[in-house]
């Protein structure tokens, strides 16, 4: 019973942050930043406000790219996600069918990146970036590490695996003091981010 009861703050915590998510984005995807100083939802000028927006075609163009990328990532999703799709590439592609759904997906973002003018995601990042994560692994390696060695028991496979697998990680992952001053700066400029008044707050 007292697990059972444990379970309950993380059920909670769990729904809160799936609300708060589709809350923001419920926010994130209406018109009001786009129309700017709208007044209250329930004023007389509310109305007048969308009218204007439906009828703008600045608005209506990126609305209309932007929808056509939703549903070309929902439909990528949707139909590799069929169980038809799923046993017709099973039997052409074997185990590769997985990979090829990532694949596939990926190619559904590189098109939005491509539409927006974006480019390589990491053409965008700064040189120092790109120098810390070339010494840096993913965070996804400690989930790994934690997978090969937190088990009851280790087999002499097992254990090897995980000797190796270790041993290359810690090999790839290192960092210098250049690494560690653009970390320490981009912390410093999170920090001061955050200490800043939200605009509309008073002074």
């Amino acid at each position: 019973m007292a697990p059972a009861l444990l379970l309950i703050p993380a059920a909670l915590a769990s729904f809160i942050l799936a609300f708060g998510t589709g809350v923001e984005f419920v926010r994130f995807t209406s018109l009001r930043p786009l129309l700017g100083g709208i007044p209250e939802p329930g004023g007389p000028d509310a109305r007048q406000g969308w009218l204007a927006a439906v009828q703008d075609q600045s608005i209506l163009v990126p609305l209309a790219w932007d929808l056509g990328l939703l549903l070309l990532f929902v439909g990528q999703h949707s139909l590799m996600a069929t169980e038809t799709v799923k046993a017709w590439m099973s039997r052409y592609f074997g185990v590769l069918q997985r990979s090829l759904y990532v694949a596939c997906t990926a190619l559904a973002l590189q098109v939005y990146y491509h539409v927006l003018g974006l480019g390589e995601p990491l053409a965008l990042k700064s040189p120092r970036a790109l120098r810390l994560f070339s010494h840096l692994r993913h965070p996804v390696c400690v989930e790994l590490l934690t997978v090969l060695w937190v088990v009851p028991t280790l087999g002499t496979d097992r254990l090897l695996l995980a000797l190796l697998l270790t041993v290359y990680l810690g090999l790839a992952h290192g960092l210098d003091q250049q690494d560690l001053r653009y970390l320490r700066a981009q912390l410093q400029r999170k920090l001061h981010l955050l200490s800043r008044p939200q605009e509309g707050e008073a002074e």
